[in-house]
């Protein structure tokens, strides 16, 4: 867990997208302040949590954020990392946990609601404890918070069943972790410590009440750091964290299986992530050498991942804390140093150039070819329906999946980003329910 940074300069970022993302850069009214969670109540509106113990709350897709206190009367703060401190259930309903003081001092947790989309929030009256890091609710009643002493060493798990009016303490999991919920009964545990930058085992640890128990079906003994856990449904879930690690359950956690296929090494970071359904998601981590953050998203449930790379800049203390999609397209990330980006394509970059409709199915040579880094292909779509383009290694491996969508006709244009792998012959492969062909290009580095 990295440290909170507070940094005295504003860093602008130019607009500089990689072939195969559109992402957009987004205004932050808080330039020197670390963002953390963010969230989508609808394709337009949404909310973000910064260690500032302020919110920053749009309606029109980030085109603005606005900046709004908690308390008029106290300071308040909130960790950044891991992005667990707000919930939204819908557009109207959320909490949000802070605590007073700063993140070597906290003497103070305090837990706000509000019920009218955040233009009155209430203090709710919870357990005394120095540190709130984690709150989630999955329904207006039903809601679990993690509270600590200041130092991490004394830890408090509570849950609420009235929407946070009152709470009961409940066993503490065997280890320190962080908590996620897809229902009122059923959440897993991440090992991890607030605070601390340590590694743990892997074991992962689940409920099947609400947490009033935990088993721990499954776990190497690997000693692993991890930072996000996200489930889609009560079968499929994801964690991930340093090192490149990614994991993944399709049966709600009784096994769990390392993700090797990322294209990431030791050298990254993961701070945040998000799985809209068992097939997309989205993954933010960060080379640690190189400063290059970059989100990796999948359609096909991580057979493949296309690498996309928003104009977040290449310096030490840049990163993703945050990711969150409202739907396929509409969804946006937030990181240190008030870095805002917002996509409404899901990151991911098809462009249909022609409505005309072609006289038959086509699939053209790449330009340019050879190429270093990127490169176009274009094709046409005489039909609409589903249509899957993906590159192949020369080995046959799937190593992207550049569309896997339903298209109208037209013609289409896509780019492949070859910047993260290596010199070498590569086979783009277009498939509809009619049509299939595939061509020959080569990266040059």
């Amino acid at each position: 867990m990295k440290k909170l940074i507070y940094t005295l300069v504003f860093m602008m970022f130019a607009l500089n997208i990689s072939a195969q993302t559109s992402w957009i850069s987004q205004y932050s009214p808080f330039a020197d302040t670390n963002l953390g969670k963010i969230q989508f109540v609808s394709a337009t509106e949404g909310w973000i949590s910064a260690t500032n113990g302020k919110l920053l709350h749009t309606t029109n897709s980030g085109n603005s954020w606005l900046p709004v206190r908690l308390d008029p009367f106290l300071e308040y703060f909130a960790l950044s990392d891991p992005d667990v401190s707000m919930c939204f259930i819908n557009s109207s309903t959320g909490w949000v946990i802070r605590s007073i003081g700063s993140i070597g001092n906290a003497n103070g947790a305090a837990l706000f609601k509000t019920i009218n989309g955040g233009i009155n929030w209430t203090k709710l009256i919870i357990p005394s404890y120095d540190f709130g890091f984690y709150v989630q609710f999955v329904d207006a009643n039903t809601g679990w918070m993690s509270l600590a002493n200041s130092t991490f060493t004394v830890f408090g798990f509570f849950r609420s069943t009235n929407g946070g009016i009152n709470w009961s303490a409940i066993t503490i999991p065997p280890v320190v972790g962080i908590p996620f919920f897809i229902n009122s009964n059923t959440g897993w545990l991440m090992p991890v410590v607030p605070g601390s930058s340590g590694t743990t085992s892997d074991t992962i640890r689940k409920t099947t009440n609400g947490g009033l128990s935990w088993t721990a079906p499954w776990g190497t003994n690997n000693q692993v750091y991890l930072s996000i856990i996200n489930f889609s449904d009560v079968n499929n879930g994801w964690i991930a964290g340093h090192s490149g690690v990614v994991l993944k359950t399709t049966n709600g956690g009784t096994n769990w299986n390392y993700v090797t296929n990322t294209g990431q090494t030791s050298s990254y970071q993961t701070h945040a992530g998000y799985f809209l359904n068992a097939n997309t998601g989205w993954i933010g981590t960060k080379n640690e050498i190189t400063n290059v953050s970059s989100v990796l998203y999948t359609n096909n449930g991580g057979v493949s991942w296309t690498w996309q790379t928003p104009p977040i800049g290449t310096f030490s203390n840049s990163g993703i804390n945050g990711i969150h999609f409202y739907d396929a397209l509409n969804g946006g990330l937030s990181g240190r140093e008030g870095i805002i980006c917002h996509t409404t394509n899901g990151g991911v970059w098809v462009k249909n150039i022609s409505s005309e409709i072609p006289s038959s199915y086509s699939l053209s040579q790449n330009y340019p070819n050879p190429f270093n880094p990127a490169t176009n292909i274009r094709f046409d779509l005489p039909k609409s329906g589903s249509v899957k383009l993906v590159v192949f290694d020369a080995l046959g491996r799937e190593v992207a999946t550049l569309v896997n969508e339903k298209l109208q006709t037209g013609t289409y244009e896509v780019d492949w980003d070859g910047s993260n792998y290596s010199s070498g012959v590569y086979f783009y492969k277009l498939m509809t329910g009619d049509y299939v062909e595939t061509k020959k290009m080569l990266l040059v580095k």
